[in-house]
């Protein structure tokens, strides 16, 4: 699967509560009360993904976050270490008008998460019932020449080793820019504050 920016589409009334319906059924960390707030954060999205997909999701790498600053940072880390694994991205736009709770953002998001959770679950349910309908001579030959295959392994493995090192980095990085940008905030604020008392004549 390649990943792709995409637009969340609009929704009409049944399939706002079919969203609805289908987020009561998943159990999340903190109760709903305004679908729009509850999700600014993007804390319940990772935990959405989590309860359908566990392996792809690092719920420690989300915290619930006040600030715009950190909602930026728990959604484009959602969007680079989970959603392009499941093959999407969604826009700067769509991430801004969920922080913004502009209303139904959130739900249009929801939707295009609930049809990715599908399409790669089926996807892994498929692969599974090939593996299994394999003949059983096909097996025995690769069983025969796993010491051929064995370098491919290593190097699938090496792979894997590499992507993940790759999403940590990419993680360290929003971190050092968040950091940075509190950095230059509390930075503002002691200027703020000298030139005040600078005006107050105070040394």
């Amino acid at each position: 699967m390649t990943s792709r920016d995409m637009d969340a589409p609009p929704l009409n009334e049944d399939e706002l509560n079919e969203i609805y319906n289908w987020v009561d059924t998943i159990p999340l960390s903190r109760p709903k009360r305004h679908i729009g707030r509850d999700f600014a954060d993007g804390v319940l999205m990772a935990e959405i993904v989590q309860h359908y997909i566990p392996r792809i999701v690092d719920i420690h790498n989300y915290s619930l976050a006040h600030s715009v600053q950190q909602k930026q940072y728990n959604w484009n880390t959602l969007n680079t270490k989970v959603f392009r694994k499941m093959g999407f991205q969604i826009t700067q736009k769509d991430i801004d008008a969920v922080i913004s709770v502009v209303p139904e953002a959130v739900e249009r998001i929801l939707k295009v998460v609930q049809v990715k959770i599908s399409m790669f679950l089926d996807n892994k349910e498929q692969n599974q019932i090939h593996q299994q309908e394999r003949p059983v001579e096909v097996q025995q030959n690769q069983n025969k020449g796993s010491n051929k295959q064995a370098p491919n392994n290593k190097s699938n493995e090496k792979d894997l080793i590499i992507q993940d090192q790759k999403e940590t980095i990419e993680i360290l990085e929003l971190k050092i820019q968040k950091l940075e940008q509190l950095v230059k905030l509390k930075d503002s604020k002691i200027q703020q504050l000298m030139q005040k008392l600078q005006q107050a004549g105070i040394k």
